[in-house]
């Protein structure tokens, strides 16, 4: 419970820099801008996401040296999703209705491999209810 504060000053941080930025884009009128921004702030989001990914394992296993092995499964397997979301991504051009084309491959992959991870963390998601809501009919 001592964190939930530090979380909702987190969240209205982030807020307000949506914001902040969706303001700026929408007052600057350049047509890829709201595009490039929000790809460059998705970046810094999923940039943050990992640290902190990595990071709060390792500050478990300080606090709590037997549920190391637990932490470094679950660390394992948020590199594996991101490994394969990597290995199904594809940096192939993307044309627009303005007749514009979106070949920056960086852009291209990094995007479609956060999509990928995204899906696959839901389909892991869906498959871990089911589960759960199958072993307590089983189970009764």
């Amino acid at each position: 419970m001592k964190y939930l504060p530090i979380i909702k000053y987190v969240l209205l941080i982030v807020s307000a820099i949506l914001i902040v930025v969706g303001a700026v884009t929408f007052v600057d009128g350049e047509e890829n801008a709201a595009f490039d921004t929000m790809l460059v702030w998705s970046f810094v989001m999923i940039v943050l996401t990992i640290a902190l990914i990595i990071i709060m394992p390792l500050f478990a296993v300080l606090q709590n040296p037997k549920s190391a092995v637990r932490s470094l499964i679950g660390l394992g397997a948020i590199i594996v999703v991101f490994l394969v979301s990597y290995a199904l991504s594809t940096d192939t051009p993307i044309p627009l209705a303005s007749g514009k084309v979106i070949d920056d491959p960086f852009s291209l992959k990094f995007s479609d491999t956060a999509l990928w991870a995204t899906y696959i963390t839901f389909a892991g998601v869906i498959l871990s209810i089911l589960y759960g809501e199958l072993y307590k009919v089983i189970k009764k």
